[in-house]
């Protein structure tokens, strides 16, 4: 039968939007659906999402409008609404001021401030030493002959320093490590215990970084000259007294941390001790160098800045997101709360900052589907589903100012928390992603995306009240394989000639 020419034009162009629309509404969920029924997950609860972000079609929905426990995927919405409210160009800066005899810090919240693994990547690297020791330096050099006190401005934050929900019998954990609006060496101390010189049954040596002489220190380990290194610290509650236990053969290399109590007072104390090492007269307190914390009111408007520390935010969202580092998430969070209401950052204020960004960019539904309890993902009372989570990445990556840093500070395989994942080297596209892990709670949520077009794939997927091993690795096989399903659509999807619309 012959057809008019309008007609056929007509059929063509249907005949190739049905072409360009293979990616139909939820066709991978039989193959994930394949996927998870394949693991020994049991009754543990499952979510998982995957979107084409170029069509915005579903392409597997496995229970994604379920809220489940995140664990640190709490940290990308935590990141994206930091850098959204902030800024990609905003950097924290810690001043040091001097005001008369006296010298005031203030703090801007700063979570990398004196961190060695960000001094390690300065240019030139810098230890702890170093910092503390140019600090102090542009006291001296400032003309000061006398500290008559030192003032810590932490006011930016609040003085909640340990987040209600956080398991009390881990507040010694750097994992736990407190939130200050003055935060240094991420907040711990790290010890290197060393054998003692006199031999078996002594106590052992140590030193710590940084370098805080008036630490007390209980040394109840003891030196061994046949098996292996098991020393540990302790700290008790609500000071910072430590004790080292255990047994001692050879010198420490890799440090043990332990977090410190009060982390802005620590930090004045460090600068004050640094100070008096470069020959300025420091006055004494009643329980030491004369260092106190700014009160509540306190006008500390005067004076001027002889020294400053700036770190940008790029550096502390791939802190934050490829290590996964608790305190980092948690200051960006009072810092968006600071930044938005003007008042001291809190939990409070910086979780409904958080909430707003999400009904702003998501809108109203998926924001009342969230609960928001802390920054990090360490209080089991967030609560996020799958498909949540990879609108948020959409969200992320159609901004074009935030897209690349934010991307960026997402761990790749082979670093950060991904560094023993995905080692096969199997997959054909990039990985980009953020895992969480407390337990009982597995979960993968991020980017695969094509080098060639930069067309991706977000996903996200979560396992909760898992109880045994085995669950654990199939929880963990699960993220593989459904990351692998994404990596296997994207490359048969970008292999496709770009198909053209024709007719009118």
């Amino acid at each position: 039968m012959k057809v008019p020419h309008a007609l056929a034009a007509a059929a063509a162009t249907m005949m190739v939007l049905a072409g360009t629309a293979l990616a139909q509404p939820r066709s991978l969920n039989d193959e994930v659906s394949r996927s998870l029924g394949g693991m020994r997950l049991g009754p543990t609860q499952v979510g998982i999402s995957l979107v084409d972000l170029e069509t915005g079609d579903e392409l597997a929905d496995v229970h994604a409008d379920v809220a489940l426990t995140p664990a640190s995927n709490m940290k990308l919405l935590t990141t994206g609404a930091a850098v959204s409210v902030l800024g990609p160009d905003f950097t924290f800066k810690t001043e040091i001021i001097r005001d008369g005899t006296r010298l005031i810090v203030r703090g801007a919240g700063d979570p990398a401030l004196g961190d060695p693994l960000v001094l390690q990547e300065c240019q030139p690297k810098l230890t702890v030493g170093d910092m503390l020791g140019a600090l102090a330096s542009a006291v001296a050099k400032s003309g000061m002959t006398e500290v008559t006190e030192i003032i810590v401005d932490d006011r930016v934050f609040d003085r909640e320093l340990v987040h209600p929900s956080w398991p009390v019998n881990q507040l010694d954990r750097p994992y736990c490590a407190q939130v200050s609006g003055v935060n240094f060496h991420a907040n711990v101390l790290s010890f290197f215990p060393g054998p003692g010189i006199q031999g078996a049954g002594t106590p052992p040596v140590y030193s710590t970084e940084p370098e805080a002489p008036w630490v007390r220190v209980d040394v109840r380990a003891r030196t061994i000259v046949d098996g292996k290194n098991s020393a540990w610290i302790t700290r008790e509650a609500g000071e910072d007294r430590f004790a080292l236990r255990g047994d001692v053969r050879f010198q420490t290399q890799q440090p043990i941390d332990i977090t410190l109590q009060d982390p802005a007072m620590f930090f004045g104390r460090l600068l004050a001790h640094q100070v008096s090492k470069a020959g300025v007269k420091v006055s004494q307190g009643a329980s030491g160098m004369n260092v106190r914390l700014a009160q509540p009111q306190e006008s500390l408007a005067g004076g001027r800045a002889i020294a400053a520390v700036h770190t940008p935010i790029a550096d502390v969202l791939r802190r934050c997101n490829a290590d996964s580092e608790n305190m980092y998430a948690e200051a960006l969070l009072k810092r968006v709360g600071h930044a938005v209401t003007k008042d001291s950052g809190s939990w409070n204020n910086g979780g409904s900052v958080l909430r707003m960004v999400i009904g702003q960019k998501l809108g109203p539904t998926y924001a009342a589907s969230t609960t928001i309890s802390d920054g990090s993902g360490m209080s089991r009372g967030n609560q996020v589903s799958p498909a949540t989570f990879t609108k948020w990445l959409g969200e992320m990556a159609e901004d074009a100012k935030v897209c690349e840093v934010y991307t960026e500070s997402l761990a790749r395989p082979g670093m950060g928390t991904l560094r023993n994942r995905f080692k096969d080297g199997k997959l054909k596209n990039e990985l980009r992603a953020k895992s969480g892990y407390i337990d009982g709670v597995r979960c993968l949520s991020g980017y695969v995306i094509n080098p060639s077009t930069g067309r991706r794939v977000a996903f996200s997927v979560m396992v909760n009240d898992i109880k045994t091993d085995d669950q654990t690795r199939d929880a963990l096989r699960l993220h593989e394989a459904v990351v692998k399903i994404a990596d296997q659509w994207l490359t048969q999807k970008s292999a496709q000639p770009e198909q053209v619309k024709v007719g009118g």
